[in-house]
């Protein structure tokens, strides 16, 4: 009783009642609530009151009162309400059918039993409700369900066919009629007879439902067929068993679209695996931590790791993480910093050490959330040592064409030192004359003798006169004053040359750039002072952290392009050109600006100057170098090289060099 008494609601309606509140005349409240603690029983003296509150009730029980006036209650019991149980005070059998026929369940007589009759009858009305509801929610449910497979069934973008033990179909979905029902009604006919043979032939579908009907569980697999167009269609095929008459659901999904990705998907995977393991060029893919996540095996070569997988070790077992250019993959993975082209080193086990042209990016997700780092580098040995004797070669080139202006520089103090020389020793002859003639004068005097005295001063007087004696001894003074000035110009020569021959250190060093492109200046003006005037601005400027020799090796090509196209431009007209010199300071980056008023540069060639190779000067004259090597020793130092021309003839050509490496990383980002 406790399972239908659960949680129950009846409602007693008292209709036209004028009884006392609380008075229970027929016993029927307290046979009621003797049901069970589980009951929940309310009371109303209004139809109207009762038929509000009988919504949610299991059972309503109408005490007292007449047929009529319950009439909207028995109404809505016809309906779909819940059962009315009448308590009548007549016992006419008149009375009770009127309760039955307007639509009352069961009807008890009130008196002395009527409340062990009136719970036995509340029992059973509680029974039919809860068992009628359980049955409309059992019936509504299976009708939901066969609504919601008939939707699946139909809507499903797969065919769906059910198949009987000797192969026919017994029904199928309008997806697998659309796809193979053309030829006409499908149910009955075998599944060979309808399925193109091809589709069959590859046995996916005949293993799938043996395997099903064998009690097995459904596997995935593939079946292929013919599109009418001639291209491949393939199906993913499942069967299940479905009863013990050996019916099976067969489904055939179309994935045709999904395999031509998966395969073009797996050749972009080979082709890209293919691409990265050729690079001539490392490529490093780490996570956050630093460790490595994907290595080809150019970086494998680098690193010293060949035949040993350095995945899964830390990237800092090579590259330094400190301070300075060794921390770039760092930047990157801490701050999302890029940078392209910039050198760094990495030590190998061994403590080798080896330089390398690294480009860094950081690796984020859709969202922007960083998850690693990409590296790509290349190792710059073999490029360093080429480098290394191109800038020897370029030296030596632009050595060879200062050769001849140097040697004349040299040649003229030479010339007048070797004259004077000569010179010299004619004076140091007559000199000498003078001086024993004064030896006779001396002795004479020691002598005493007046006349003796007289004839040596006579002789010696006419022998200043002969050689002109105050002439050689001024001449003898300025001769070797030109002497020291040419040997001292001389000096100044070889000095410059030889810090310009000088071979830059491993490492950075201040470098005074004013000195760099003023020394320079002097080697290169023995060639051009001729034709050219040279004017020089240099601001103060702080010392910039560099290679001092390969800086002047820069002005040096500069200097003799700017020559050269002013040497090209005037020819034999005897005009002097003009070449300026310009310093300055803009934040953290030095300017050097070198001007000439040559030809200038042909608007189509602005963009390839810096190219290697491409040169404007005739065969022999040029290779194509001298400004790719400027262009990588600026850039070495985290600068720009950049040229314009200028009105009404000729170029410019601006160095911006930054006063520090760490100022320079801007240049290198990208």
């Amino acid at each position: 009783m406790s399972e239908i008494t659960s949680s129950a609601h009846i409602v007693i309606v008292r209709p036209g009642s004028d009884r006392p509140e609380g008075s229970d005349p027929h016993g029927t409240l307290r046979a009621l609530r003797g049901l069970g603690a589980g009951v929940r029983v309310d009371v109303f003296d209004s139809a109207a009151a009762g038929l509000a509150a009988s919504a949610d009730a299991d059972l309503v029980v109408v005490d007292g009162g007449s047929p009529g006036e319950a009439e909207a209650l028995l109404a809505q019991a016809r309906g779909a309400g819940p059962p009315v149980l009448a308590v009548a005070a007549d016992a006419a059998d008149a009375a009770a059918v009127e309760w039955f026929r307007r639509g009352a369940a069961d009807c008890v007589v009130a008196g002395v039993d009527a409340g062990q009759a009136l719970a036995s009858v509340a029992l059973e009305q509680l029974r039919r409700t809860r068992g009628e509801r359980e049955r409309r929610r059992v019936a509504d449910r299976l009708a939901w369900l066969e609504t919601l497979n008939a939707a699946i069934v139909s809507e499903i973008p797969a065919a769906i066919a059910v198949v009987d033990d000797a192969g026919r179909l017994v029904t199928a979905n309008p997806a697998f009629t659309a796809a193979w029902g053309s030829s006409g009604r499908l149910p009955g006919r075998r599944l060979d007879e309808v399925l193109p043979s091809e589709l069959l032939e590859t046995g996916a579908i005949p293993a799938a439902l043996e395997r099903a009907r064998a009690g097995h569980p459904a596997v995935p697999a593939l079946a292929r067929g013919v599109a009418p167009d001639g291209s491949p269609i393939f199906y993913d095929v499942r069967a299940q068993r479905l009863d013990d008459e050996g019916r099976a659901l067969l489904l055939l999904a179309d994935v045709t679209e999904r395999e031509t990705l998966a395969k073009r998907i797996a050749d972009l995977r080979r082709y890209n695996e293919n691409i990265i393991q050729n690079l001539n060029s490392a490529l490093l893919v780490v996570d956050t931590r630093g460790v490595i996540t994907f290595a080809n095996a150019m970086a494998s070569q680098i690193l010293g790791a060949a035949g040993d997988d350095p995945r899964g070790r830390s990237v800092w077992d090579w590259f330094s993480n400190a301070q300075g250019q060794g921390a770039l993959l760092a930047r990157s993975l801490q701050r999302g910093e890029r940078f392209r082209g910039a050198e760094t080193i990495l030590t190998r086990a061994d403590g080798s050490v080896v330089p390398v042209g690294i480009s860094c990016a950081p690796l984020v997700d859709a969202d922007g959330t960083r998850l690693g780092a990409v590296a790509i580098f290349q190792d710059l040995t073999e490029i360093t040592l080429l480098q290394r004797q191109v800038l020897q070669t370029e030296k030596m080139a632009s050595i060879g064409q200062l050769a001849a202006g140097v040697a004349h520089e040299i040649n003229n103090p030479m010339g007048f030192i070797h004259a004077n020389l000569f010179q010299m020793a004619d004076y140091l002859s007559d000199l000498r004359r003078l001086w024993s003639q004064v030896g006779d004068l001396r002795k004479t005097l020691d002598d005493g003798q007046v006349e003796g005295i007289r004839r040596a001063g006579e002789a010696l007087e006419a022998l200043a006169r002969e050689l002109d004696a105050e002439f050689v001894l001024d001449d003898f003074e300025k001769a070797i004053r030109e002497s020291q000035e040419g040997s001292e110009r001389i000096r100044h020569i070889v000095r410059d040359l030889r810090d310009f021959s000088r071979a830059d250190g491993e490492e950075r060093v201040p470098a005074d750039v004013n000195q760099c492109l003023d020394s320079t200046a002097n080697i290169v003006w023995s060639m051009m002072k001729h034709s050219v005037v040279l004017k020089k601005r240099y601001a103060d400027l702080p010392p910039v952290d560099g290679f001092p020799m390969q800086l002047k090796q820069v002005f040096m090509n500069l200097l003799v392009n700017a020559y050269q196209a002013i040497e090209e431009r005037l020819a034999d007209s005897g005009e002097r050109g003009e070449i300026e010199l310009v310093t300055e300071l803009r934040g953290e980056r030095v300017i050097v600006a070198v001007s000439d008023s040559g030809v200038g540069i042909a608007p189509e060639q602005l963009d390839r100057i810096f190219d290697p190779f491409f040169t404007t000067k005739e065969v022999g004259v040029g290779v194509g170098l001298g400004l790719s090597t400027c262009f990588s020793i600026v850039r070495k130092h985290g600068g720009s090289l950049r040229a314009r021309n200028r009105r009404p003839h000729g170029a410019t050509f601006e160095v911006v060099l930054p006063v520090s490496p760490a100022a320079g990383d801007a240049e290198r980002r990208g």
